[in-house]
């Protein structure tokens, strides 16, 4: 029952893999482009949508995400201790100055804290870089290694795709400079496309389908 934005994170960062291989970039895309802190401000707001349980918030400093983070305390503790208290369905305790909805399952109290954490802001080891007037990039970064993420606006909503590939379609074999690493039965290509070998690769092929949010008025 308790999930926390890591684990829900974990599908997102990880690079996709098919039939044992595995692709990641060696710099943010598009190569030769500027990071930037955030988009353009027409499209800052709050995004949510009925197929994540994340929500995206996006400012002049920075892409966010929220989500409910499911904690629990044991009922021995409650009552051994003056920290929380149980009024109706509601635990106080938990926030200084306010309660917050609880649900007794077995001997312990579950109850949801909201999380923010940060995509890209500032100095942030993720690089947001611009694709067209409506597209962009979130470059994952990973140990120096970079996994691409597609964000597309679209008047009051945005759509989100994660790097994924077709297994039976070499859609990088056009980038001459790569590397390879073989670990407990898994190749994994390192990958250093030019500019102009990014223009040329198959982007439709290079996300999955799209999860579309829409703009909280």
């Amino acid at each position: 029952m308790v999930r926390t934005l890591v684990t829900i994170l974990l599908s997102f960062l990880s690079c996709a893999t098919h039939a044992q291989v595995s692709y990641q970039f060696m710099q943010p895309l598009p190569p030769e482009t500027e990071n930037l802190r955030s988009v353009e401000q027409k499209y800052y707001g709050t995004y949510t949508s009925s197929e994540s349980e994340i929500t995206y918030e996006i400012t002049a400093a920075g892409i966010f995400v929220r989500n409910l983070v499911i904690l629990s305390v044991s009922r021995a503790l409650v009552r051994e201790t003056s920290n929380y208290r149980i009024q109706g369905d509601y635990i106080f305790g938990i926030h200084e100055t306010d309660s917050l909805p609880c649900v007794l399952e077995g001997e312990n109290y579950y109850f949801g804290v909201e999380r923010r954490d940060t995509i890209v802001a500032g100095n942030s080891i993720n690089k947001l870089r611009k694709l067209s007037a409506s597209e962009y990039l979130i470059n994952f970064e990973e140990q120096g290694l970079y996994t691409p993420c597609l964000l597309t606006f679209s008047g009051n909503s945005m759509s989100i795709r994660y790097f994924d590939y077709p297994a039976e379609e070499p859609i990088f074999k056009s980038i001459k400079s790569q590397q390879s690493s073989a670990d407990l039965g898994m190749n994994t290509i390192y990958l250093l496309p030019t500019f102009k070998e990014w223009k040329k690769l198959d982007r439709s092929k290079m996300f999955s389908k799209s999860i579309d949010f829409k703009r909280i008025p």
